[in-house]
């Protein structure tokens, strides 16, 4: 899924009206496993790389790949999570539910770009039928799906944003996530 899904998805799941103190945690724990990405696609660009040779071989190299790893891992999210309550510091548990949340959302829509998800147990990547973007592996069925979930999670949490600013930011992704599916599937 894209990055701007899953921010609005876990936000519209996790988040409560009652403790609109855990938005950012949330926030911050959908990004977290793809925010080595940016870091890479940065790395990348910098270095001079045309799109193709960053997709289809730095993004594969060992070294990132180990990166990615990091983030990805749902026991170390599962482990936020039960430092979080342990301790009684719940917005660490609310990082850690919201990056499992990203991870169980990814894990049947990543397909040759699948992430090692039980890393540091196992290094196995769990390679789906279906791609949330690439077209041979029923893109076209992913990225409709992205799209219903985060339509309807929108629907859940306009009315419940207290700031026209974050009503505005909300659309706005929305909107972007509509042209890039426009892109990948066509009018």
């Amino acid at each position: 899924m894209n990055t701007p899904s899953h921010l609005i998805i876990n936000l519209a799941l996790l988040r409560r009206p009652v403790a609109p103190l855990m938005t950012w945690p949330i926030l911050i724990g959908a990004f977290i496993p793809d925010a080595a990405m940016f870091v890479f696609y940065g790395w990348a660009k910098a270095k001079g790389l045309p799109e193709h040779t960053i997709w289809s071989v730095a993004y594969y190299s060992q070294p990132w790949q180990r990166i990615f790893a990091v983030g990805n891992s749902i026991p170390l999210g599962l482990l936020g999570v039960a430092l979080g309550y342990s301790l009684k510091r719940y917005w660490l548990g609310f990082v850690g539910a919201s990056m499992v949340l990203h991870h169980l959302a990814d894990l049947p829509l990543h397909h040759d770009d699948a992430h090692q998800h039980f890393w540091p147990i196992s290094s196995v990547r769990f390679i789906s039928p279906i791609s949330y973007w690439d077209v041979h592996h029923f893109g076209r069925v992913g990225a409709t799906l992205e799209l219903v979930l985060v339509l309807a999670a929108t629907a859940y949490l306009l009315p419940r944003l207290n700031t026209t600013a974050s009503k505005i930011i909300l659309a706005a992704a929305v909107v972007l996530l509509g042209v890039g599916y426009i892109l990948l599937v066509g009018p």
